[in-house]
């Protein structure tokens, strides 16, 4: 009979410990970093939040950025003088993280039984050198494909906050040079775009500007079309040829009737991270065939030049009799 009691005893006592410790409980500290101005610090559970977070940031889908970011079951943000409440198990694991500074992780148990205060240390910056060219040492046009792309986060610059924080590193892969003598067949580059994802994303070949700066590549800031085969070869971008350059006043290029490759259709339906900058597909430029556009009327290479040499790339002294 004792034996028996025991037995029930040992099971009720190992059940209540693992009921105890599933059970979540408000943890209340305190969380800063090092400077002297508001002290705000994110606090959250298993880290799952912050890599989600992270993922979206980085790929620049800001809706679910933002979706996750407003969502506060799992994390939370202290207020200015580094209070937080938080609800977690106490087998969880609290991350403390801030932009340029080092991580901290500690048990819940521990947090509670120690009482613990987090001080964050911040990340070594590095000093800030402007490039002040203004004209590129080389400049490229091409036909690309993109190869690969991801985010680089921009060096920590000491006293000094960059509008973008970051940019898009892509490798492509140079289908057709137009303009300059890029000596390889693929070329890396970086894009910055503080609007959301590189638009050139969303199209599989592209027409592409890229300058030298400073001796690195850029793309030159959203400057680019999209491109398809033409029944004879040739690319050319459909639609309206300032589809991308709507605010540009001097518009004397036209669009013409072009045979594209017969066999294209392409998707109207907007990404739903970018639904606002997505370009319509409308006539007379396009036939519509359900969700698909069959592109009727574009423009050519040269002429594509032609508009962004009218606007934002008017000042990057790019000869035409130069243009392969």
């Amino acid at each position: 009979m004792k034996s028996i009691l025991l037995k029930i005893f040992l099971f009720l006592l190992v059940f209540s410990t693992i009921f105890y410790k599933s059970q979540k409980v408000t943890v209340r500290g305190i969380a800063k970093d090092s400077s002297k101005a508001n002290s705000y610090v994110m606090v959250a559970v298993n880290d799952t939040i912050r890599k989600q977070s992270d993922a979206s940031f980085k790929a620049k889908h800001w809706d679910s950025y933002h979706k996750v970011i407003d969502s506060k079951k799992n994390h939370r943000l202290t207020n200015e003088f580094g209070n937080y409440e938080i609800k977690a198990k106490l087998t969880d694991t609290l991350y403390f993280y801030k932009e340029k500074y080092y991580e901290q992780k500690y048990k819940v148990a521990d947090i509670i039984k120690n009482k613990i205060k987090v001080q964050l240390v911040p990340e070594p910056c590095v000093p800030y050198v402007a490039c002040e060219q203004k004209q590129p040492s080389n400049f490229y046009i091409f036909v690309g494909e993109k190869i690969s792309g991801e985010y680089e986060a921009d060096p920590y610059y000491c006293k000094v906050v960059m509008l973008d924080g970051g940019g898009m590193k892509y490798t492509y892969k140079i289908k057709e040079e137009i303009y300059g003598d890029y000596p390889k067949d693929t070329i890396v580059f970086k894009s910055y775009s503080h609007l959301g994802r590189p638009m050139i994303e969303y199209y599989d070949t592209v027409l592409l500007f890229v300058g030298e700066y400073c001796g690195k590549l850029y793309q030159e800031k959203y400057q680019f079309f999209d491109l398809y085969k033409t029944k004879d070869g040739r690319w050319a971008s459909p639609g309206d040829p300032y589809k991308f350059d709507k605010y540009q006043e001097d518009k004397t290029i036209k669009a013409q009737s072009i045979d594209f490759d017969p066999f294209i259709r392409i998707s109207t339906i907007p990404p739903d991270d970018d639904d606002q900058r997505f370009q319509n597909y409308e006539a007379p430029y396009y036939r519509l065939i359900g969700d698909k556009a069959v592109p009727l009327m574009g423009t050519y290479i040269k002429d594509l030049i032609k508009v962004k040499m009218g606007g934002s790339l008017k000042n990057k002294n790019i000869d035409l009799d130069k243009i392969k």
